[in-house]
């Protein structure tokens, strides 16, 4: 049912017994993508992660069909029904079952406690996030082992990405600029900022199913438009019904999330022909993306790339409109915090990092530009994970 990614596993369990981890018990749906290669649909699945041997992943049985028994050992519990009984009692029951099978008792058990901010499930609609009664659920069934928080162990470790990651990242970018396309091809006066969005993320949910084996797909566009709309671009604010004019800017910022991977593009349009203008701003600030692009490379500064953007910027005096980051993570999250590419940070950059690299301009009674693409810290240097724009 599909290869292994075994350097990711080997890697993670390496790591594992270094920090003294017996097991990692997780249930928020970023990690358990990272661990078992499956997004959970609802968030009542979680998965106990030795430090050898097969994940153990538990679902509901409604969700066994998306799992792949070649990552982890499946075992199933009734949800939702009359049947099923009370989730909180088979909870007790499989992780003790679990605990006790792996001998965790007096030993180091990695868990979850630290996270504000999470990735999705699938059933995106209604986020299911474990609280207190799962916290005191696992301190009860744990009391003979010691309950350690892993946010930044596995913050850490899912940071560098392997070639199968890699390669799943480039098919949630692949499939989120089937719709950015579709969406710049049909831009024409009168159409709304939201008519646009949703465009986008009707034909991703449509044609992204079953490409390159994808399964689940979701897409969250936000478009901005005109000299006031763009210029909201510099954080995430919502579409409104804008109707777009010949020669409007139009930005469109895009999270696309498939089987748990994610992608997070800026692509720039303009209604009609770009004025002389409006190329020019745009050819400065794709150059500024380049050279921060070309700053990801092993053993950088993660300050670096962000450096690179605001001396081309600033040579061009377009730098005192650049007030964000030049970029962050990503990965299973639509933005992780390693690593960050902002003024003066000093960590270094890894082979395997991915990161956004998104500078932008945004200027009062023009507007707002920003380009945005996933960028990979190569061996050699930097691998666009996204299509390079290229000039307007």
């Amino acid at each position: 049912m599909g290869k292994i990614d075994t350097i990711r596993l080997e890697t993670l369990q390496k790591k594992m017994a270094e920090a003294g981890l017996a097991a990692l018990v997780c249930r928020l749906p970023e990690n358990v993508v990272y661990l078992s290669e499956y997004w959970p649909v609802h968030g009542f699945s979680f998965v106990v992660y030795p430090q050898k041997g097969k994940a153990m992943l538990f679902v509901p049985e409604a969700e066994e069909e998306l799992t792949n028994p070649d990552w982890a050992d499946v075992t199933t519990f009734g949800w939702g029904l009359l049947k099923d009984g009370d989730l909180y009692e088979n909870y007790r029951r499989l992780l003790t079952e679990a605990a006790e099978k792996l001998g965790l008792k007096g030993k180091k058990v990695g868990v979850e406690q630290s996270w504000e901010v999470t990735g999705p499930t699938y059933r995106a609609a209604e986020p299911v996030v474990p609280g207190k009664p799962w916290h005191d659920l696992m301190a009860s069934v744990f009391a003979g082992s010691t309950l350690v928080d892993v946010f930044d162990f596995l913050s850490g470790a899912r940071s560098t990405k392997t070639a199968f990651e890699l390669e799943k990242l480039k098919i949630a970018n692949e499939i989120a600029e089937m719709g950015i396309n579709h969406a710049i091809a049909a831009l024409k006066p009168g159409m709304t900022e939201t008519q646009v969005g949703a465009m986008i993320e009707a034909k991703i949910r449509g044609d992204g199913p079953g490409y390159k084996g994808a399964v689940l797909v979701r897409a969250f566009a936000e478009v901005g438009a005109g000299p006031v709309g763009s210029t909201k671009g510099t954080l995430l604010i919502p579409s409104s019904t804008y109707k777009m004019q010949e020669g409007d800017i139009v930005m469109i910022e895009l999270a696309t999330v498939v089987d748990g991977y994610f992608s997070d593009l800026t692509y720039m349009a303009v209604v009609g022909q770009p004025s002389a203008r409006q190329k020019e701003v745009y050819n400065h600030l794709l150059a500024a993306q380049q050279a921060a692009a070309a700053a990801m490379r092993p053993g950088a500064a993660a300050g670096d790339p962000d450096k690179a953007a605001r001396k081309v910027l600033d040579d061009c005096g377009l730098g005192q409109y650049f007030v964000h980051i030049t970029g962050h993570g990503i990965g299973r999250r639509y933005h992780e915090f390693v690593p960050f590419l902002l003024p003066g940070a000093d960590a270094k950059l890894e082979e395997g990092m991915v990161s956004s690299v998104e500078p932008g301009v945004y200027i009062e009674g023009f507007g707002g530009l920003r380009i945005e693409d996933n960028v990979a810290v190569g061996r050699d240097g930097p691998i666009f994970l996204s299509t390079p724009r290229k000039p307007w």
